[in-house]
């Protein structure tokens, strides 16, 4: 009879144990759903320069426990905003790479050639940038200190099959069009030196 009782407390407890652990489950579950937020994507490609429609994005609850400062929360109106860097389908909308400013609409696509050794290893199609001018003595003689050449510029793709030989790499940036002979110029009388701009 006592080992009846005996068992019969086992089980309680461990009746009460288990209804325990699947209030604290749902407790923790709730908690961890009350603190995912409504951010927008994009639904499809968007491609720097362009203008923004609701079309273009959907709202997407996530999870985003370091803050979610650096993505546009879905309460927000983009509509007519412009993209100035590559937003993927899929991704979080970045609240750096949208703009307001129409001036971002003279952007053109311009390619040049980098040393393999001037470019950050880890730098990617998107990334913002600035570009430095340095004198080389195989195109120059007359050597001056390295300056700012353009600032803020958005890397529209690179493409590394020449860095694995040691020898350049082509990278396409996006520029107002006003700059192009500026940075062309600069490429035939020197290095370019590209300094990535992290936040």
């Amino acid at each position: 009879m006592t080992m009846y009782k005996r068992r019969t407390r086992t089980r309680l407890v461990t009746a009460i144990a288990l209804i325990s652990a699947s209030f604290i489950s749902a407790f923790v579950l709730s908690s961890l759903s009350n603190r995912t937020v409504m951010m927008w994507s994009g639904v499809q490609n968007l491609p720097p320069g362009h203008i923004i429609t609701m079309g273009d994005l959907a709202a997407v609850r996530v999870s985003l426990p370091d803050g979610n400062s650096d993505y546009v929360n879905a309460g927000e109106n983009l509509e007519g905003t412009i993209v100035i860097r590559s937003i993927q389908s899929g991704e979080l909308i970045p609240v750096s790479a949208l703009s307001n400013d129409l001036q971002v609409l003279e952007t053109t696509s311009v390619p040049i050639s980098v040393h393999a050794s001037d470019i950050p290893i880890n730098l990617e199609a998107g990334a913002l940038i600035n570009l430095y001018h340095v004198g080389d003595a195989r195109l120059n003689t007359d050597i001056g200190p390295p300056t700012l050449l353009l600032a803020h510029a958005y890397i529209l793709g690179i493409d590394r099959k020449g860095a694995n030989l040691g020898g350049d790499l082509s990278m396409t940036i996006a520029i107002n069009e006003k700059r192009v002979l500026q940075v062309l110029e600069a490429t035939s009388t020197g290095r370019v030196v590209v300094v990535s701009l992290n936040g």
